[in-house]
């Protein structure tokens, strides 16, 4: 077998780094055009990803609000239909509750209150007065307004 030598000379080795040289320098001219492309790309990706934050922040807002709205109906429909169930003819004609002894299930008999209202309101006695209910934010004015004339907290 025959090996071919090759030595290399300053010559070449200098026409090695020159190419070396020049190919950078095309690889970073044609590199700048992409790196500008490449920053519009994640300016435009940022812009588009800060307003879908935005849209999910408004979409979650409009949910709640629908569910607070929808958690109002079903909570006066129960109230309605329990009011119906109780009523043998005279609604409005039994004794008024005292919130600081009734039963859950007493508590749970009055309009617009669940079983787990009525656990709440079990859980944070005593009242000096019925209106406490609203004041330690466990009925909003509206629920206390149903449920007045039926509570007493003496």
């Amino acid at each position: 077998m025959r090996r071919i030598h090759f030595r290399l000379t300053s010559g070449m080795i200098s026409i090695v780094a020159v190419s070396f040289v020049a190919a950078l320098y095309l690889v970073s001219c044609t590199s700048a055009p992409h790196t500008e492309s490449d920053q519009q790309l994640r300016q435009k990706s940022a812009q588009a990803t800060q307003q879908l934050k935005q849209q999910s922040k408004d979409a979650l807002a409009d949910a709640r609000v629908a569910a607070a709205k929808a958690e109002r109906k079903v909570n006066a429909i129960a109230a309605g239909v329990k009011d119906g169930m109780r009523s043998g003819g005279s609604a409005g004609a039994s004794a008024p509750v005292n919130i600081n002894t009734a039963s859950v299930s007493e508590l749970d008999s009055l309009p617009g209150i669940s079983e787990a209202k009525a656990r709440q309101i079990v859980t944070h006695r005593p009242y000096s007065g019925a209106h406490q209910l609203v004041d330690r934010g466990l009925l909003t004015q509206s629920q206390y307004d149903a449920v007045a004339p039926r509570i007493v907290a003496p």
